[in-house]
């Protein structure tokens, strides 16, 4: 009996998560613990443990939730092991006794970083959380108490009725408004309420749910934002307009990379 219960909290728990409402929500209830940008190890842990625990003893389960969890926990095991940082991504640092440290890196091809003095760190293993304790510790190794902010930076795209269309570098502690603001804000032809943000070419989120995490000033964190992810902004006159207006922004968007991500690094 104890050990019926014990699997049903440990599984109700994952459904919270999971599954059980709607499409949107479950997809959002996923996200937030599996790939949420700045989750701590402890947190995937303790979701790893859940899981393992409903594996082992996961009679009477549907085949697809046995898939599922699985699947789940190889995911977060992937992510303990190698951690968050890929080729391609960048991080900000500041270094308040070495101003040649005081940059954005790009992330190199074995998770590396090659910073002026120190030269080459290792970012294997790293999640984005850990990432300011990481880089302290490290440039310990070669600076006297060194003071080192460092931020993790994703990459997201913004077309449509924005008067700088194309792709920014921003933190995931910058509020989900801020991409827009960081496209140089909206056009007079702009409607940012029917705004959306898409991801793998479908919607991800749009309408009141995107309004609301806006006017309460919710991070991209919070709202679950992944690298790649697209804010869109519709003009006020959708149609054939419109598709031509996505269509101009995309390929504007190549040359205006390079100053986007300029801009960012002058920050």
């Amino acid at each position: 009996m104890i050990r019926t219960t014990r699997r049903a909290v440990l599984w109700a728990a994952l459904v919270l998560v999971l599954g059980g409402r709607s499409a949107a929500a479950q997809q959002s209830g996923a996200d937030s613990a599996l790939h949420r940008l700045s989750v701590s190890r402890d947190t995937l842990q303790v979701f790893l443990t859940q899981l393992d625990s409903i594996l082992q003893d996961s009679a009477g389960m549907k085949s697809s939730d046995r898939v599922r969890a699985r699947t789940t926990a190889q995911l977060i095991r992937a992510r303990l092991d190698r951690g968050d940082f890929q080729a391609g991504d960048r991080i900000t640092l500041q270094v308040d006794s070495e101003p040649a440290l005081s940059d954005t890196f790009p992330v190199g091809p074995n998770q590396e970083i090659v910073l002026p003095v120190v030269g080459v760190l290792s970012l294997n293993g790293v999640l984005r959380s850990e990432l300011q304790t990481a880089m302290s510790r490290e440039l310990g190794r070669f600076l006297r108490d060194p003071i080192v902010r460092a931020t993790p930076l994703i990459r997201v795209s913004v077309i449509g009725e924005v008067n700088k269309p194309g792709f920014y570098l921003v933190p995931p502690t910058a509020v989900v408004s801020d991409v827009v603001t960081a496209a140089d804000g909206p056009t007079q032809n702009a409607r940012v309420e029917k705004m959306w943000i898409e991801r793998a070419g479908r919607r991800y989120i749009e309408g009141q749910p995107l309004q609301q995490l806006m006017a309460e000033g919710r991070t991209l964190d919070d709202a679950n934002i992944r690298p790649g992810d697209k804010f869109v902004v519709p003009p006020q006159n959708q149609g054939s307009f419109f598709n031509t207006v996505r269509t101009v922004s995309i390929i504007l968007s190549i040359p205006l990379t390079v100053y986007a991500l300029t801009q960012v690094f002058k920050k």
